[in-house]
């Protein structure tokens, strides 16, 4: 079974007060959900009906984040978006040195807010170690900036065609964007043959 370090309440309740002071929205991903108070454009594209019914996340309008964030079972991160790229690096690093947490960005006006340590490519290492299986034998997928530190621990990170130029330039290997069957197509040409 995998480790999972979420927030701790104390924790995720000093990150909505702060969230409340600065005005800046912030997307809670709770149990199995992602929640918000205050509707966000950024938020759009999330509730956007272009994934099949099974695979769309549960994302949902609470009246209070404070209150849900004492009422929920886990909370594994937070997701803030402000236009105000200034004034978003500014509430991270105030996160990372009040609350030790990590800050890491998933694009240019997007900030994710985990435990220290709670990244992609950590956690997918322990999954594969887990399974008796190498590093060096995995593909991994990304196309933001939150995704680096997974397509940097596989053996082959592979950049999307929609990925800023920064997440290309780190990754193994580009191919095409994610709007479209270029994944199925990269892992069906690296199958080995039988």
């Amino acid at each position: 079974m995998l480790a999972s370090d979420p927030l701790e309440k104390s924790q995720a309740v000093r990150v909505i007060e702060m969230l409340d002071q600065q005005d800046i929205h912030g997307l809670l991903y709770v149990d199995d959900a992602m929640l918000y108070q205050h509707p966000c454009r950024a938020y759009a594209k999330l509730g956007q009906e272009s994934l099949p019914v099974a695979q769309r996340p549960t994302f949902t309008q609470v009246a209070s984040l404070g209150q849900t964030a004492q009422e929920v079972q886990a909370i594994w991160k937070f997701a803030l978006t402000d236009e105000n790229g200034d004034k978003l690096q500014q509430f991270a690093e105030q996160t990372e040195a009040e609350l030790g947490l990590a800050c890491e960005w998933s694009w240019h006006d997007q900030v994710d807010i985990a435990q220290r340590g709670n990244s992609k490519g950590k956690r997918l290492a322990q999954w594969v170690e887990s399974q008796g299986l190498s590093m060096k034998d995995v593909l991994a997928f990304g196309d933001n900036y939150n995704d680096l530190s997974m397509l940097e621990a596989a053996g082959t990170g592979i950049a999307m065609g929609n990925a800023d130029e920064a997440v290309k330039a780190r990754a193994d290997v580009v191919i095409g964007d994610n709007t479209t069957d270029t994944i199925a197509e990269d892992i069906e040409s690296t199958k080995p043959a039988r």
